[in-house]
């Protein structure tokens, strides 16, 4: 017999159970972020690949076409060039916000005035894209072209922009 000495029985109190259950549910809450994070990285690293990697073949294909044009002719939305034997066309969808394009390799080609394949993945949003065509002194032309593109992911937005000029001398 305990003379004078209580008998505590074995188990956990209330306060160790829900201390326990507290540090539980932070570790876990604290991973599930750590997860989100990296997949929210991933997501943002992959689309920044993927667009970056989008406007240089864009800006690579459309330097080709103005440096090789023997015409040029279109507006702020869209622009056709002719050479002796490619014929290309771009034209800014507004409403689907992505750029449609047509090219077409063969001799005395004319432009297409209504391409219909998208450039961009179909993630990819065109906010504004502008095409400017000057004259300049030397008689040839100098052509700009100007967009805002952002990529929407689960849970963050991709924005970027591009400005390109090149100067065509063949008349």
């Amino acid at each position: 017999m305990n003379k004078g000495h209580s008998s505590r029985q074995a188990g956990f109190t209330l306060f160790e159970t829900l201390l326990a259950m507290t540090i539980v549910s932070f570790v876990s809450v604290t991973s599930i972020y750590i997860l989100f994070l990296s997949l929210n990285l991933r997501d943002l690293t992959l689309s920044t690949t993927k667009t970056q990697e989008s406007i240089r073949v864009f800006e690579r294909s459309f330097r080709k076409a103005v440096l090789g044009a023997q015409s040029i002719s279109g507006d702020s939305d869209s622009i056709f060039l002719r050479s002796q034997n490619e014929c290309w066309s771009f034209m800014y969808d507004s409403v689907n916000k992505n750029l449609k394009y047509t090219v077409n390799s063969q001799i005395g080609c004319t432009p297409d005035p209504n391409p219909v394949d998208l450039f961009f993945p179909d993630a990819t949003k065109i906010e504004s894209m502008s095409f400017l065509i000057s004259d300049i002194a030397s008689g040839g032309r100098m052509v700009k072209v100007n967009g805002s593109i952002s990529v929407t992911l689960p849970f963050d937005k991709y924005q970027t922009s591009f400005s390109e000029s090149y100067v065509n001398l063949i008349d």
